[in-house]
């Protein structure tokens, strides 16, 4: 596969355990379209797709977290949550 293949389309199975090796990464939905964005700091980017179907499970999972007051006004951002 080259490298500029773009973004492939993954389930919320896959996606999990994609952000929790990945605690940098994040969930990100965004007007009926969801990705898997490689740093939860700079949403723009993608790395991995979800149907939206699997992304609402995916929200749904006690593993990740909201975050609130991220900077595109639209746009909804989970990331896993820090177990202390």
């Amino acid at each position: 596969m080259s490298e500029d293949a773009g973004p492939r389309k993954v389930d919320a199975e896959y996606a999990i355990e994609y952000l929790q090796e990945h605690p940098e990464a994040g969930l990100c939905c965004d007007d009926g379209r969801c990705w898997i964005t490689p740093n939860a700091n700079e949403t723009d980017q993608r790395i991995l797709l979800l149907e939206v179907v699997e992304a609402d499970r995916l929200k749904d999972d006690p593993r990740l977290r909201l975050v609130s007051g991220i900077a595109h006004a639209g746009r909804s951002l989970w990331v896993v949550r820090r177990m202390t």
